[in-house]
């Protein structure tokens, strides 16, 4: 009863787009190389309410010992460097947009691989936790090579 209840709450939360209280988010993080643990996340956040949100942190649930850290590139003296956030501001109505090469999430201690879904747990300053199954997708999707 509790593996067929846990199966139908882990398929209930599989899907790559989910809104609650206002808030939209869909996404999809990039499969880990083989032998390697570390990968990226990027997710749209849409803040469809008339509240601040703000994004406190994030879990792999299913991965124990994985971690989420919330990142931003930047660009110093021509060298790119990522740095940690220690949250995501949302205005009402607002939008984050997170890409490769900007805010991004770093996932590590979890294997991905193409094709299967991973769950991340989101945490919101006013207590909301959110729940959302994100596609893994190869990591040659999407990528284009311009040697100029």
């Amino acid at each position: 009863m509790k593996t067929a209840l846990r199966g139908l709450l882990l398929a209930a939360m599989s899907v790559p787009a989910l809104a609650s209280a206002g808030l939209d988010v869909e996404g999809y993080a990039r499969e880990t190389l083989p032998g390697a643990s570390m990968s990226a996340a990027y997710l749209t956040l849409r803040n469809t309410g008339n509240s601040a949100r703000s994004l406190q942190r994030l879990e792999l649930p299913l991965h124990g010992g994985a971690r989420v850290q919330i990142h931003s590139t930047v660009t110093e003296g021509g060298i790119s460097r990522m740095r940690p956030l220690a949250a995501l501001e949302l205005p009402p109505g607002g939008e984050i947009t997170m890409a490769p090469g900007g805010i991004h999430l770093m996932l590590s201690g979890a294997e991905l691989r193409a094709g299967r879904k991973v769950q991340l747990r989101l945490y919101f300053a006013d207590g909301e936790v959110l729940e959302v199954g994100l596609p893994v997708r190869a990591i040659t999707d999407g990528v284009h090579h311009d040697h100029g």
